[in-house]
């Protein structure tokens, strides 16, 4: 059965990857109780570039906070907060985050965890997908 689930991203454990870019899960199988999709919400500090990757699997980035270009395939877009963008498997993309200032945030959704590689590494590092700030 399904579990209710109310999530405030401000106590989910950030999983850092580097010095600039950290992410939070805000919801997978694993909280909700079925098969849904994944959603996390990750910050890329300020003036700091991600080194772009590609997936076997769909994804799609939602701009909550900041200004950045966003690379698909080499074509750069312009996205802010409410930007949102579809990514298809196989297509190489990357985020440069524009303000030397101001931190990007923004949500990604995936249909399988095993589509993306931080779900993993979250496994691997702490057992299980999902950590509260209260937990150590």
């Amino acid at each position: 059965m399904a579990n209710t689930v109310v999530v405030n991203s401000w106590e989910v454990k950030p999983f850092v990857l580097n010095e600039s870019y950290s992410s939070k899960m805000l919801l997978d199988d694993t909280l909700s109780g079925t098969k849904t999709i994944q959603i996390n919400e990750g910050t890329l500090k300020a003036g700091c570039s991600t080194p772009g990757d590609k997936h076997e699997d769909d994804e799609i980035y939602y701009i909550v906070k900041g200004e950045a270009v966003l690379y698909l395939d080499g074509k750069a877009y312009d996205v802010k907060p409410g930007s949102l963008a579809f990514i298809p498997a196989g297509v190489f993309h990357s985020l440069e985050n524009k303000s030397k200032t101001e931190d990007l945030v923004l949500l990604t959704f995936w249909r399988n965890a095993s589509a993306n590689e931080v779900y993993d590494m979250r496994i691997k590092a702490w057992g299980k997908s999902f950590k509260t700030i209260y937990e150590d």
